[in-house]
């Protein structure tokens, strides 16, 4: 079986790779591909039998790449969806695992992979299915706040940012809370209409831009209503894909 993981994660992607060779030795890893853009011009020449697929890149959602190019291959999901979004997956006989992923888990799916195998299942639109998903976001988030936990609205949030080692959410109050999850799973489940990931460092809600100033080498510089802990800069790579976001463009 030759595969290929289309993963924005290092560490995922290589630790996937990993698990996938302690279980099936013989599989040969093609390539893994970190963004939307590179899949649609290397997968129609690497012609992979399976594929490990992130469901959010850095790039965009990777759902885009079904609207482009006919995969006539099965597709096994990784994502940092919880269960309940998930279940349209399910429902709809796709693959997917859970992130972090674990050895079961991916056992699992394998398993599943073999069932529906040429000569052991009719073959799978995953096209169609893909294209046929409704995405769940989330609506609220558990925070801590000293020795209480509150359920904080999404409507009420301004902007995620990490710093350190640690995430935080800032209300549109002004107000900090610690949550334990990282900026990259977040940006998964919250809706990429109301809220992009501009940096590293920041998301931020539509709502909560003021202005916007052109900065160097392309990049934007954003004041944000509250006002954040350091600058805001949407980096040079994601400009252009910002500020079709802004105009309400698919990304």
């Amino acid at each position: 079986m030759r595969y290929v993981i289309i993963e924005d994660e290092p560490l995922a992607a290589e630790k996937l790779h990993r698990s996938i060779s302690n279980l099936e030795g013989g599989w040969e890893l093609l390539k893994i591909i970190p963004s939307v853009k590179m899949a649609l011009s290397e997968l129609p020449l690497l012609k992979p039998d399976l594929l490990f697929l992130d469901v959010h890149l850095s790039d965009g959602n990777s759902f885009q790449i079904f609207d482009q190019l006919k995969l006539n291959v099965p597709v096994i999901f990784t994502t940092a969806f919880d269960a309940y979004a998930l279940k349209a997956f399910e429902l709809n006989s796709i693959d997917y695992l859970l992130k972090p992923v674990t050895d079961l888990d991916l056992k699992k799916a394998l398993v599943k992979l073999e069932q529906r195998l040429p000569g052991k299942s009719e073959e799978v639109d995953w096209r169609k299915l893909i294209l046929d998903l409704k995405p769940s976001y989330k609506d609220r988030f558990m925070v801590t706040t000293g020795k209480r936990i509150k359920s904080l609205e999404a409507t009420d949030i301004a902007f995620f940012f990490a710093q350190g080692k640690h995430t935080f959410i800032t209300d549109k109050q002004g107000k900090e809370y610690l949550i334990d999850k990282t900026l990259s799973s977040l940006n998964e489940v919250v809706d990429p209409r109301l809220f992009f990931q501009i940096n590293r460092q920041y998301i931020i809600r539509i709502s909560a831009i003021q202005e916007m100033i052109t900065y160097s080498k392309g990049r934007l510089k954003l004041h944000i209503d509250p006002k954040t802990p350091t600058e805001t800069i949407v980096s040079t790579e994601k400009a252009s894909r910002f500020k079709r976001w802004l105009e309400g463009d698919s990304i």
